[in-house]
């Protein structure tokens, strides 16, 4: 069983059989109870919308362990999160990720994997159940109108190198931006993951509620090739 849930933005709750994952979170509904199920927590970056301490306040609410896989930007220590409100024992089950690590627990049959992100932080790679999930983050094409040429060749440059590490891996869900703000250059990250990566479903996001854009993708040549990938929204 695999359940995905829109949360908002780049936000994600990945429901199975015993695990429940929360990718990114920035806003959204969280679910009321567990149902007995162990929590997986990832924030990529520290950037305001793709984490929030809210979404630690309500892992702590929660029944039973959950274990925390951070950026390793996101700073957070005792005094801090005793300010906030949160117990700092927190950290005791806090991972702190940079790009191209690996944290394996055998035993719970957990395995996750980091990219170095073309803007900040890491993305994700994850395993359990023998269900694999990639969350970009932030690692994209970012093609800004405004920036050099040169500029945008060193970015693209870079996201490649990055995906091209996990070159014909499969993944059964994948999170990959498809963000408006890039004009025509919108559509380049997602372009590159489907031609290196095989993955059976594909989430578009970090669209900032602009969900026309997942249209607009498959009306592009990449976009009708790999059109039953592609999740619509709503999810």
């Amino acid at each position: 069983m695999i359940k995905v849930t829109y949360l908002y933005h780049s936000g994600f709750l990945v429901e199975l059989e015993r695990h429940i994952l929360i990718f990114d979170y920035y806003k959204g509904e969280l679910p009321k109870d567990l149902n007995g199920k162990k929590l997986l927590v990832f924030a990529s970056h520290k950037h305001a919308d793709h984490f929030q301490l809210s979404v630690l306040k309500w892992a702590e609410g929660m029944p039973g362990d959950a274990h925390f896989f951070m950026g390793n930007d996101i700073k957070l220590n005792e005094k801090y999160l005793t300010r906030k409100g949160i117990c700092p024992d927190i950290l005791e089950r806090t991972e702190r990720m940079r790009g191209q690590m690996v944290y394996e627990n055998p035993e719970e049959g957990l395995k996750v994997e980091t990219l170095r992100s073309t803007d900040q932080g890491v993305a994700f790679l994850v395993c359990v159940e023998n269900v694999s999930i990639y969350h970009a983050g932030d690692l994209n094409d970012w093609y800004w109108p405004g920036e050099s040429k040169s500029a945008n060749e060193e970015m693209k440059k870079n996201y490649r190198k990055e995906i091209d590490r996990i070159a014909g891996r499969h993944f059964d869900v994948a999170f990959v931006p498809l963000d408006p703000r890039l004009e025509e250059g919108f559509g380049l990250g997602m372009d590159y993951f489907l031609q290196k990566v095989n993955a059976d479903k594909v989430f578009p996001m970090h669209m900032w509620e602009d969900y026309d854009v997942i249209e607009r993708y498959k009306q592009t040549k990449m976009g009708r090739d790999f059109a039953e990938k592609i999740k619509c929204f709503p999810y």
